[in-house]
């Protein structure tokens, strides 16, 4: 009894395959044309006939070449088809496994099985691949009639495909069945996702504290536990709860959990960064980093109305569309904090010279603070009727610097886009 065994690898799988074959000493039979070739194997000749091309060979030469040589020194001459009786018979009741899912670098293995149920030894040889695999060297290449061959295909998918197939080709001396293609096919999934990838709690003001939702999936593992999150700063919080069903359904997974991120304003002005550390049973060693981001914009919290929209993440303020011959003029409110009078606009400088920026009073909005802490107050942006048409969104927009009284706030940047037609 003697073994041999046939290994697959390429950049994005690697399979091995062994092969057990009891075998007696027979001779194979004389040569005959083969059946007609599958599209890999078409493929290998055509390259095997250019190659003999470029070196000179004369095209009467390149056929016969191609059916014995191989361009890959893993893959062996193909074997003589048996002319004459007695003739092998491989039979093969499986030639394709679904293994399901499976995860990044996880091995799995199958046995597929060829038998031979001729009267004649049955030949096998290693045949081209469609992943451009290597293969080991064969210990023997005779199935005795009634005998098999055991073959087993071992992989380890080194990244995500939601539609893993890769195949073995078996060359045989079978007038019947030239070649056998063995297949393993499913689902190589990564064993956790975060969605989304990176987490924006977005404005954080005096009196708001800033949230993110986001999500810690698998499509491998639906019952996989939290162990731990470490929050570096003390103004995180986060707390986290198993995603119902209907969620797990719509995202396409088996298990996960909805994190809530809430920033407070003990942040820093200006952009907040931090790294969420994520420790699951599934990866007890190595914690899944997240990145939390929120803007904390300072004493002041700039709100949307009418037809402007305020983006605070971008300092952007946005007017929309108005004819140049009406102009344009509108109010948004806001809040202005640790301000101990009256807060005042005391100079306004702006990349276009028509656009005209002005606060004013707004009291009894319900915005005044017991403390006398926080007042409230009117932005008013105006672009004078008879102005020039202008298009600020295809353009740079409008950029404006307010100096203003707050001893904390000397300055506010923002831009502004609008279309005047």
């Amino acid at each position: 009894m003697k073994w041999f065994r046939i290994v697959l690898g390429s950049a994005v799988a690697l399979a091995s395959v062994s092969a057990t074959i009891w075998w007696a000493g027979y001779a194979t039979g004389v040569e005959r044309p083969a059946a007609p070739l599958d599209p890999v194997t078409a493929r290998y000749r055509a390259m095997k006939a250019g190659a003999a091309r470029q070196a000179g060979q004369p095209e009467s030469e390149t056929a016969d070449a191609a059916a014995t040589q191989s361009v890959d020194p893993s893959v062996d001459p193909r074997p003589a088809l048996v002319a004459d009786a007695p003739f092998p018979k491989a039979v093969v009741h499986e030639r394709i496994y679904e293994f399901g899912r499976m995860g990044i670098g996880e091995h799995k293995n199958h046995h597929f099985r060829i038998e031979n149920q001729g009267a004649g030894p049955l030949a096998i040889a290693k045949g081209p691949t469609e992943c451009k695999c290597t293969i080991s060297n064969l210990a023997t290449r005779v199935v005795p009639p009634g005998g098999s061959a055991e073959v087993e295909v071992a992989w380890a998918p080194r990244e995500a495909d939601p539609t893993f197939e890769k195949s073995a080709i078996i060359w045989t001396n079978d007038p019947e069945l030239p070649e056998i293609r063995f297949r393993v096919a499913g689902k190589v999934a990564r064993a956790l996702a975060v969605t989304p990838v990176a987490w924006h709690a977005g404005l954080v003001a005096e009196d708001q504290e800033g949230k993110a939702v986001g999500s810690v999936v698998s499509d491998l593992e639906a019952d996989f536990k939290i162990l731990s999150v470490e929050t570096p700063d003390p103004n995180v919080k986060i707390s986290y709860k198993p995603l119902s069903a209907s969620a797990l359904d719509r995202l396409g997974m088996l298990g996960g959990y909805e994190f809530t991120a809430r920033v407070g304003n003990g942040i820093p002005l200006g952009t907040f960064r931090t790294r969420l550390k994520i420790l699951t049973s599934l990866e007890p060693k190595t914690p899944l980093e997240v990145e939390l981001t929120a803007t904390r914009p300072g004493p002041i919290h700039i709100l949307s109305a009418g037809t402007a929209h305020w983006s605070p993440d971008k300092s952007l303020l946005n007017l929309g569309r108005f004819r140049h011959e009406d102009g344009y003029r509108t109010e948004v409110p806001a809040y202005i904090y640790h301000m101990p009078g009256p807060f005042r606009v005391l100079g306004v400088k702006s990349s276009d010279g028509f656009v005209k920026v002005s606060v004013e009073p707004n009291p009894g909005s319900g915005s005044e603070s017991k403390s006398g802490d926080r007042q409230g107050v009117r932005f008013v942006f105006e672009v004078p009727p008879g102005s020039p048409p202008v298009n600020y969104f295809t353009q740079k927009p409008v950029h404006v610097t307010l100096e203003t009284n707050h001893p904390e706030l000397k300055t506010i940047d923002f831009d502004l886009q609008f279309v005047s037609l």
